[in-house]
C-alpha cells in the first residue's frame, strides 16, 4: 500500500499556563469516597479498591473526567492524568495527592519516553485545535511538534516504541494515522482503508516485533500493519467469522508475549495467539455492556482484568475462571494500568460515558 508523506516541521512555539487556577469541576470541601471517586487504587491485586482523588484536605478530583493515563517507567509512584476538560494532574506520591499541571484543558494521549522518562509526549485540544506536546524535563515547558490543520478533530490515540522510543504513531477521530520517527519533528501520514475511516482508539505493539501493530477503531474494526504502518490491512472479519466484532470499544497487545492480542466489543473479547482468533469464555451478563478496558498483568501474562458497566472482571488463569468486583461509583472505568514494579498495585480512572 503507498505511502503519503506529510512533513510537519517542529513547532517553536511554546505556551505557559501560569497560576492554574482551580477549574470549575475540581470539587472544594469534597467528601473522599467511592462514590465519587475520578481515580481508585487497589494494592491486593484487586481483592479492595480505594479512592484517590485528595488535592488538599479541601480538595479533590472528583469533579473531573478520565481520558488517560501514565505511570513513570522508572518510579511508580509518579503518575499523570489526561482529562476531559480540567487538563492534567500529577501524583508523585502514588496518588495520595493530586496537583494540577500547566496543560491544554482537554489531554487525550499521554506517554513518556521509557529510556529518558524526563520527556514526555501527550495530545491535547488547545485553542479548538489538536495538537501534540513534547516536554523535554520535568517541569519545563510543553512544546508543540505536531497541529491538526483546522478545529473539531482530537487526537485520540498516542504511543510509543519502547524499543526505540523516537518512533510515536498517533491517531485521530477522524480515523488519520501519523508517524513520526525523530521524536516529533516531522510526521508521516500512512494510508488506511476508507471503510475504516473511524476514530482511532487504541494502538498496540506486538511484543516480540514492534513494527508489527494493532489500531483499534472505535466500533468499527482492527486494522494491522506487520512494517511499521508501511501497508495498513483491516483484519475485522478475521477476528471472528460470526460478526460480533462490529462495535470495537478497546485492543491491547499482550505487554510480555509476542502475538498475543485482546479486542474488547459489546459482546465480549476476542484474543488472539499467533494467527488465531477466538473468542474469551466471559461471564456471559458481562458481555451485555461494552468491554471499555482490558488490561494485562506486565509480569504474568495469565492475569488479565477488564471492565463492564461498573463491574471489574480479573482472571489469573488466562480466563477459564473470573473474580468479580462490584464498583460503587457513579462513573465507569476508562483506563486501567498496573504498577509495572509491584503488580498487586492497580490503577482505574473514570469518566462518564
Amino acid at each position: 500500500m503507498k505511502k503519503t508523506l506529510l512533513i510537519v516541521p517542529v513547532v517553536l512555539a511554546t505556551f505557559f499556563l501560569s497560576g492554574c487556577s482551580l477549574p470549575s469541576s475540581i470539587a472544594p470541601n469534597a467528601k473522599i469516597s467511592m462514590a465519587n471517586a475520578t481515580v481508585i487504587r487497589t494494592d491486593d491485586g484487586a481483592a479492595s479498591w480505594n479512592p484517590k482523588i485528595k488535592i488538599t484536605d479541601k480538595k479533590t478530583i472528583s469533579g473531573i473526567d478520565v481520558l488517560s493515563m501514565v505511570i513513570h517507567p522508572t518510579d511508580p509512584n509518579i503518575i499523570y492524568i489526561g482529562t476531559m476538560s480540567n487538563g492534567l494532574f500529577v501524583t508523585k506520591d502514588a496518588g495520595e495527592t493530586w496537583a494540577n499541571v500547566a496543560y491544554p484543558d482537554k489531554a487525550y494521549g499521554l506517554v513518556f519516553d521509557p529510556r529518558n522518562p524526563d520527556v514526555m509526549y501527550g495530545s491535547g485540544v488547545f485553542n479548538g485545535r489538536a495538537k501534540i506536546f513534547k516536554r523535554l524535563a520535568e517541569g519545563q515547558e510543553w512544546k508543540e511538534i505536531y497541529t491538526e490543520p483546522s478545529d473539531g478533530t482530537i487526537i485520540s490515540a498516542l504511543a510509543i516504541d519502547q524499543n526505540n522510543p523516537q518512533i510515536l504513531y498517533a491517531g485521530t477521530n477522524a480515523g488519520v494515522i501519523i508517524k513520526t520517527t525523530d521524536g516529533g519533528h516531522s510526521w508521516v501520514n500512512l494510508k488506511m482503508s476508507e471503510n475504516l475511516a473511524g476514530p482511532i482508539i487504541s494502538i498496540g505493539f506486538d511484543a516480540a516485533n514492534s513494527a508489527h501493530l494493532f489500531f483499534g477503531v472505535f466500533q468499527l474494526g482492527v486494522i494491522e500493519t506487520r512494517d511499521g504502518g508501511a501497508t495498513l490491512e483491516n483484519i475485522t472479519e478475521k477476528i471472528d467469522t460470526a460478526g460480533r466484532t462490529s462495535s470495537v470499544y478497546s485492543l491491547v497487545t499482550d505487554p510480555y508475549l509476542g502475538g498475543v492480542v485482546y479486542v474488547g466489543t459489546d459482546k465480549g473479547i476476542f484474543r488472539r495467539s499467533g494467527e488465531t482468533w477466538s473468542p474469551m469464555n466471559l461471564i456471559e451478563s458481562s458481555k451485555a455492556f461494552p468491554v471499555r478496558v482490558i488490561a494485562v498483568n506486565p509480569k504474568n501474562s495469565k492475569e488479565i482484568m477488564y471492565s463492564s458497566s461498573k463491574a471489574l472482571y480479573k482472571s489469573t488463569d488466562s480466563g477459564a475462571k473470573w473474580t468479580t468486583f462490584q464498583l460503587d461509583t457513579s462513573k465507569e472505568i476508562s483506563v486501567l494500568k498496573y504498577d509495572q514494579i509491584n503488580t498487586a498495585r492497580i490503577y482505574a480512572g473514570l469518566r462518564s460515558f
